[in-house]
């Protein structure tokens, strides 16, 4: 019977309508798993909401002459939630991601004219549902959907359209950047690029201008650059490790300013100041390896494939922030090389998946373990940061690879 049941099942997944009934399910059950347990869309139900509740009242627009953790960009999902259904944002918020992610995987499918593309979309599908709620409760969606736009248009050469994709969604979230320094390597028009970005950013900074912007448009730069080290964060695990071995001086406090929890103790302060410029430091190594595989003449979507997923994971695991919605920025990098076909990607592919599921235990799950330096709850923080970091390192190689061939080997 199952032998039957299963090639009918494989030509189901290559069905349009199915990928997209499968995505709707998920989405819908990711809702429902998150408002019937505890609040993991807390961010969504009382900072969010209240962002746009108080700019009414006040009169002002977060980003443009309030300063703002986010650059303005980012109040357009923020707003469109409450356009849509003013009575109740949450409900407006999920209406709102959810079209958004269809829309995405509709247009990922060529509307069902490209599903040489659909496990690129399974993918996609897969690796958010694993993340569990945060995937949707978070201004991630919004970056990660313009990442895939971004990575969708690379793949068909429209390399402008892609980095001004790509330079939208750094407006919102600052990962993807990373796309935006790989098509700087990877392009063969670098003044048209240059220009191509110049532009863009003009037309927004104008945009913002118009609007009554004043140096609360920068804002987020100070707000961003003062932060300590999250609690979620790869270099945090040495303070959660004293924690959980009891050792006096590390714990974890809500900071009030920014919403967060965060790590305190011997030292994080001096570690938070520097890691900064050690994000800098492996962008910069990645950048160097992108310009030693492009003058070996390495395929542009190989190339594209293993730099950006470098960079993207740079801006990660370097970084002294770590919620559990960055997973998304790692799906983000990975669905490009599932949709180029990239050669020894599997291992990407499946390390994502995992710890896109270890992200949905983490938070909400085992969330309060965390915080309490529980073996349980900073376990698995440390396996699924160990994933992330073993991506890094994978790719990494396979980049220095790419610059070791000779032409003739990459042509």
């Amino acid at each position: 019977m199952l032998a039957k049941l299963l090639p009918r099942l494989v030509v189901l997944t290559q069905k349009f309508w199915f990928v997209l009934s499968i995505s709707l399910v998920a989405h819908l059950l990711l809702i429902w798993l998150g408002t019937a347990s505890g609040d993991p869309y807390g961010d969504v139900r009382y900072t969010y909401s209240s962002w746009v509740t108080t700019s009414l009242q006040g009169g002002y627009i977060l980003g443009i002459n309030e300063p703002w953790v986010y650059p303005y960009i980012a109040n357009i999902p923020v707003w469109l939630a409450n356009v849509i259904w003013p009575a109740d944002y949450m409900t407006g918020w999920f209406i709102l991601c959810v079209n958004v992610n269809m829309l995405l995987i509709a247009y990922l499918l060529g509307w069902g004219k490209q599903m040489d593309r659909a496990k690129a979309a399974w993918f996609f599908i897969g690796c958010v549902f694993l993340c569990g709620p945060v995937a949707l409760g978070r201004l991630e969606v919004f970056s990660l959907a313009l990442t895939v736009l971004a990575a969708i248009s690379f793949i068909q050469k429209r390399e402008s359209t892609s980095m001004q994709f790509f330079s939208l969604a750094t407006w919102i979230k600052v990962s993807p950047v990373a796309g935006i320094f790989t098509g700087f390597v990877v392009s063969d028009r670098r003044f048209r690029f240059v220009l191509h970005m110049a532009i863009g950013t003009v037309v927004l900074l104008v945009i913002g201008l118009l609007l009554g912007g004043d140096q609360n448009m920068f804002s987020f730069i100070g707000m961003q650059s003062g932060r300590g080290i999250q609690v979620e964060s790869t270099v945090a695990i040495f303070w959660l490790l004293q924690i959980l071995f009891m050792i006096p001086g590390a714990d974890v406090v809500y900071d009030q300013a920014i919403l967060t929890f965060q790590v305190t103790g011997f030292g994080v302060t001096e570690v938070a100041s520097l890691m900064t410029l050690v994000q800098f430091g492996a962008l910069a190594i990645t950048i160097f390896l992108g310009f030693r595989a492009k003058r070996r003449g390495v395929d542009a979507n190989t190339l594209f494939a293993w730099m950006f997923l470098t960079a993207t994971l740079d801006l990660l695991v370097f970084n002294k922030v770590g919620s559990p919605q960055y997973q998304l920025w790692v799906i983000g990098a990975a669905v490009f090389g599932v949709m180029a076909g990239t050669a020894h990607w599997k291992f990407v592919s499946v390390v994502t998946i995992i710890t896109s599921g270890l992200s949905w235990l983490i938070f909400p799950i085992f969330y309060g373990s965390l915080l309490d330096g529980e073996t349980v709850g900073v376990g698995l923080l440390i396996l699924r940061n160990l994933g992330v970091v073993a991506i890094l390192v994978y790719a990494n190689i396979q980049l220095t690879k790419l610059g070791n061939k000779a032409k003739s080997e990459v042509a």
